[in-house]
């Protein structure tokens, strides 16, 4: 019987969270320079977002999301360009920690430039370099 009351007192205050809970978002700048296309592919286990392109200093792409509890949240991206795209890196730009309660209101912040992929969790952070570009 104590299971029970466990069980729907940890999923009521799920679903009341969850109602709650403020999306969580991925965004990502192409800062390589005028003329240079960024090229996207980002995906999740239950999402496919297809390949998207972005000019130099366009909107960022956004991925908007609610963390899931069962199924942990991750959401990989692969960064091309270069005039055949010959520039690629494939990253996890999101991943859930386990925990029983989802988070909320997550922000991370991936930018491309010439040297690499840079990255930050606040926006009032400064960007740290955090990965070369792959040639091939």
């Amino acid at each position: 019987m104590i299971h029970l009351i466990l069980f729907i007192l940890v999923a009521g205050s799920y679903f009341e969270l969850n109602e709650a809970c403020k999306e969580n978002h991925v965004v990502i700048h192409n800062e390589l320079g005028p003329g240079k296309i960024l090229q996207l592919h980002c995906r999740s286990k239950d999402d496919d977002l297809g390949i998207q392109t972005f000019n130099y200093k366009a909107a960022p792409s956004i991925i908007r999301f609610h963390d899931e509890v069962i199924n942990l949240t991750e959401w990989n991206c692969i960064f091309r360009h270069g005039p055949k795209m010959e520039y690629s890196v494939d990253i996890e730009v999101y991943k859930a920690g386990p925990r029983v309660v989802p988070r909320c209101g997550q922000l991370r912040v991936w930018t491309a430039r010439t040297d690499g992929i840079y990255f930050k969790r606040k926006l009032q952070d400064p960007l740290r370099f955090e990965v070369r570009w792959n040639k091939g």
